[in-house]
C-alpha cells in the first residue's frame, strides 16, 4: 500500500495508521441497478461497495469478514485494492468482528481501529480523521463518535430517530445510576454503533471477550438475548472500559444517514424495520443491566465469561 500523509484539520494524519473493521452479508445483492427498493440486501451491498471503494482509495487499511454474500457481491468486493476479506463463519456479529479485530491489531503500522457497519458511507467519507485524532494524539483510548443532532434527525427514519434517542437516554441513565458516568460526563451515542480504539493490547482486550447470557425463558427470548450479537463486540467492552476507569470520549460529527436506505426502511420494508429496532432496542439495554449487575459481583447476574 502506497504511504499517504496528509494534513487534516491542522495535524498530520496517515490514513495507513487506521484499520477499519466490518462484518458483511447480504445473500441477496445483485449486480447492476436497483430493481426495488424493497431489496434491503441490494441497497446495503450497493452502500457497502461505495464505502469500501472509499476507504480504498484514502488509504484506510480495511478488514472484512463476509459471510454468506452472494458470490457476485464476494467477487466485487474482492477486486477492491488493499481490502482484506476473511471468511465469516456463522451469522452471529460478534465472532465475525473479533475475528477481524484479532488480524487488524497486528497489521503493520495500526495505531486506531474503526468498529463499524459497512453503510456507514458519510462517517468513511468525511469523519475518520476527526474520530481518529484524540486517539492518534495519545489523550484517549477510545472514541465513541456522537451524531449531531440537526443531521441525525433530518436524514433518519423517523421512527429509527426516535427509538435511538430513547434508547440512548435509558442506557445512559442506566449508566450513571451505577456510578460509570458521572452527571458532568457527555451522553454517549450507544446507538449509533462504530467504535474506534486506541490499537493497545489492553484496550484490544476488552473487545475480544466472550460473554454468555443465561436464558431461562421461552425460545425468543434465547434467540432475543444473545450478547454474541451486539454486546460482546460494541457495548460490554465500553461498559467495562469506564469500570476500569479507561479514557472514554465521545466526538460529534454531522453523520448523514444514506438516502437510499432511509427510503428502502421508510417506504420499502417499514414494519419490518421498526420491529427489528424495537427487539435491538429491548435486547441491548436488557443486556446492558445484566452485565452491569455481573460487573458489581454483589448482585445476582445471569452473565458469565466464557473466554
Amino acid at each position: 500500500m502506497q504511504c499517504m500523509v496528509e494534513k487534516t484539520a491542522n495535524f498530520l494524519f496517515a490514513p495507513q495508521s487506521v484499520a477499519i473493521i466490518a462484518s458483511s452479508l447480504y445473500e441477496k445483492w445483485y449486480l447492476g441497478n436497483l430493481r426495488s427498493i424493497k431489496h434491503i440486501d441490494k441497497v446495503r451491498g450497493d452502500l457497502a461497495i461505495q464505502f469500501l471503494k472509499i476507504a480504498s482509495a484514502k488509504g484506510y487499511q480495511v478488514i472484512v469478514v463476509d459471510g454468506e454474500s452472494s458470490k457476485t457481491f464476494h467477487k466485487e468486493i474482492k477486486k477492491i485494492p488493499g481490502v482484506i476479506v476473511l471468511k465469516r463463519r456463522g451469522y452471529k456479529r460478534s465472532p465475525a468482528r473479533r475475528l477481524a479485530l484479532r488480524k487488524a491489531s497486528k497489521l503493520f503500522g495500526v495505531r486506531a481501529i474503526i468498529i463499524t457497519e459497512l453503510e456507514k458511507v458519510s462517517l468513511v467519507a468525511d469523519y475518520i480523521p476527526i474520530v481518529v485524532k484524540p486517539i492518534l494524539d495519545g489523550d484517549i483510548d477510545i472514541v465513541i463518535p456522537k451524531r449531531e443532532e440537526k443531521s441525525f434527525q433530518a436524514t433518519y427514519p423517523d421512527y429509527m430517530y426516535q427509538s435511538e434517542i430513547e434508547g440512548n437516554g435509558m442506557y445512559n441513565e442506566a449508566l450513571r445510576i451505577n456510578g460509570l458516568l458521572s452527571s458532568s460526563d457527555e451522553d454517549l451515542d450507544a446507538f449509533f454503533g462504530p467504535r474506534v480504539l486506541k490499537n493497545e493490547p489492553k484496550i484490544v482486550s476488552l473487545f475480544m471477550r466472550q460473554y454468555h447470557i443465561n436464558t431461562m425463558g421461552s425460545l425468543f427470548d434465547k434467540f432475543l438475548y444473545d450478547a454474541e450479537q451486539y454486546s460482546n463486540a460494541l457495548y460490554f467492552p465500553i461498559v467495562l472500559a469506564l469500570k476500569k476507569g479507561a479514557r472514554v470520549k465521545s466526538v460529534t460529527i454531522p453523520f448523514i444517514y444514506p438516502e437510499t436506505q432511509k427510503v428502502n426502511e421508510e417506504k420499502g420494508q417499514r414494519q419490518l424495520f421498526i420491529e427489528k429496532r424495537k427487539s435491538q432496542r429491548l435486547a441491548i439495554l436488557v443486556e446492558l443491566l445484566h452485565f452491569i449487575y455481573y460487573l458489581d459481583k454483589k448482585r445476582q447476574s445471569e452473565v458469565r465469561l466464557v473466554r
